[in-house]
């Protein structure tokens, strides 16, 4: 189940805004602490997690020493609602049993533990107890690492499932290839933010490329629309069959609701990381956390599967 963006192991401080251009400044910058953060409700939520990173230069060369060190350990992480807290522990790949490295991969999205390279460290809940997020709920996060104090706020909003998930020939009319669409009755009288990943057969969940969308053009209404096949932004793109499924696959889709604040962090990170070549222009990722970078967010998630036929 795909979440941890490696993007954000370089996310640095003159990260720009989508609405007008920014030209930063290129010195150095100091430090922060970059939260990626989750907590779901929903039938199949996994436990809620926290990544700590620190940012680094955007000029700087990374390896993989560099990246292990960059990880932020011995932090204290709590997690509180309206009546309760929860404190999260660290967890690091390196100290797990290999089914155990498994597991961790995979409520990760990582795929086989064996190919991931570094030693990715998560604060989890110790029990691992998944139905801790609840819709319509508020939860709190506070961050004690390197002296420094982080909060951040993020609701989980009501789902709104999907009405229906088919395929479709594709455009070029390819008898390999189809496209995934979907149908959906948006609640109206108010705005609603939505993401979605997709599982293509055993592989793990990817989010698409553009994996949020508002409901800006369909409030109140039903409307349908494609869905494009997620996979890891490292995997190289291939333009004939980029964002398509193949007869025979299985698809499950992650249907997922959020808040603004997170819908507008993916949003701005999606846009900014599609913005390349020497006429794009700087953006600003929008971050929710006080005091750091990155993101602390709810969702409340519904699947669905859809096998299409040989």
């Amino acid at each position: 189940m795909f979440r941890l963006s490696i993007l954000l192991l370089f996310v640095c401080l003159f990260a720009t805004s989508c609405e007008e251009e920014y030209i930063p400044d290129l010195g150095e910058s100091p430090v922060e602490i970059v939260v990626e953060g989750y907590i779901e409700a929903g039938q199949n939520a996994i436990p809620p997690y926290v990544i700590l990173t620190r940012s680094t230069s955007f000029f700087s060369s990374i390896d993989t020493d560099q990246l292990n060190g960059l990880f932020v350990h011995d932090a204290i992480v709590r997690i509180s609602n309206e009546t309760d807290t929860i404190n999260l522990k660290e967890f690091c790949l390196a100290s797990l049993d290999p089914v155990q490295q498994q597991l961790a991969a995979e409520l990760l999205g990582l795929g086989n533990a064996d190919s991931i390279g570094i030693d990715i460290c998560v604060y989890l809940e110790p029990t691992f107890v998944p139905q801790i997020g609840e819709e319509g709920k508020r939860y709190d996060l506070e961050v004690i690492a390197d002296g420094e104090t982080l909060t951040a706020t993020t609701t989980i909003p009501y789902s709104v499932p999907l009405d229906s998930l088919y395929y479709v020939p594709t455009p070029d009319m390819n008898d390999t290839l189809v496209e995934l669409r979907c149908a959906i009755t948006d609640p109206g009288n108010s705005v609603d933010f939505y993401r979605y990943f997709t599982q293509q057969n055993n592989d793990p969940l990817y989010p698409g490329v553009n994996s949020v969308i508002d409901d800006v053009f369909f409030d109140g209404e039903s409307f349908e629309f494609p869905l494009a096949r997620g996979q890891l932004r490292t995997q190289e793109f291939d333009l004939e069959s980029f964002g398509y499924f193949w007869k025979g696959d299985t698809i499950q889709v992650k249907w997922c609701t959020l808040d603004e604040a997170h819908y507008q962090f993916w949003s701005t990170l999606e846009f900014n990381s599609g913005s390349e070549g020497p006429f794009a222009s700087f953006t600003r990722v929008e971050s929710n956390i006080n005091g750091g970078l990155g993101v602390w967010g709810g969702y409340a998630a519904s699947y669905h599967e859809l096998i299409v036929p040989e």
